[in-house]
């Protein structure tokens, strides 16, 4: 999930860049978010993001639960939706990132998932589009709670979730534990990845940390600028900053909103939340 109108970004050819003889282009910093709006970034999202652990885990919850609708807050490029979709269950995906939309559309338009009935239903825009009362399950997933950098907007957002839902419905979302995390390990070092482009040939990435704004109230503020080694040797760059909410914040917040707790986990094994734990798993509950 990201800033609908976040601009595209740019690669390191700009005529104007001062290019020194044998120095390759310094490439501009793209603005926050403009990885899920330039359809290169796009391209390149599954690949870096493919790992499935939380896809089955949120599918298993959706089974478990017995949740015939379930609405997939942030739904990206539709990978999940579609897993849910392929197991029987009505999905309805929302993004405010066009590009991501795109993606999904096309996807679940094309070999086997064009087949699924009913089809996934995607929507280009915010949760506040989602139909009242109409999900059994709303996830969140991808650290997509993390986006909401405003306390007003996550407020926003736990309460459109909350209309979405029917009565006894859930919500299941996960942001990384601020209390376990290693920010020496976000290096070009610990990061550098070269892996297969979707249209042939290899592109490199890695990250790095550019700035904490501490926020001893509501959780740092933390940016990382990702970047990227396309095949033709362009480099793209992108930036995105994550809210680290605290424990206590966001059991007050889900509060706040009419949530009752139900679990929270530590990592996707379903471990108990420690200090350590690399995640927080919540799941919350609607009143009946």
């Amino acid at each position: 999930m990201s800033a609908a109108d976040a601009p595209s970004s740019s690669g390191s050819d700009s005529p104007d860049s001062p290019v020194g003889p044998g120095q390759r282009s310094i490439p501009e910093v793209d603005p926050a978010f403009a990885w899920v709006s330039d359809p290169e970034l796009v391209a390149i999202y599954d690949v870096e993001n493919s790992g499935g652990w939380d896809h089955e885990f949120y599918l298993e919850l959706a089974e478990e639960l017995g949740a015939e609708h379930v609405a997939d807050i942030g739904c990206g490029t539709g990978v999940f939706g579609i897993l849910l979709a392929e197991h029987g269950i009505e999905v309805t995906g929302v993004d405010p990132s066009a590009a991501m939309i795109d993606v999904a559309r096309s996807r679940s338009g094309a070999g086997s998932a064009a087949t699924l009935n009913p089809q996934p239903r995607w929507i280009h825009g915010f949760a506040d589009q989602l139909t009242s009362q109409a999900a059994d399950l709303a996830v969140m997933e991808g650290h997509v709670a993390q986006y909401f950098l405003a306390r007003a907007d996550w407020e926003a957002g736990l309460s459109h979730a909350f209309r979405a839902l029917k009565p006894g419905g859930h919500l299941a979302f996960e942001v990384r534990n601020p209390a376990a995390l290693e920010l020496d390990a976000w290096d070009p070092e610990s990061t550098r990845e070269t892996q297969p482009h979707p249209d042939g040939g290899e592109f490199t990435s890695w990250m790095e940390i550019v700035r904490v704004t501490e926020d001893p109230a509501e959780g740092a503020l933390i940016t990382a600028r990702a970047h990227n080694l396309l095949p033709d040797s362009r480099e793209i760059l992108a930036e995105e900053t994550l809210r680290y909410r605290p424990l206590p914040v966001l059991r007050e917040t889900l509060s706040a909103a009419g949530f009752r707790e139900v679990q929270i986990w530590g990592d996707w094994d379903r471990e108990e939340l420690t200090e350590d734990s690399p995640e927080m798993i919540f799941l919350v509950q609607k009143p009946s």
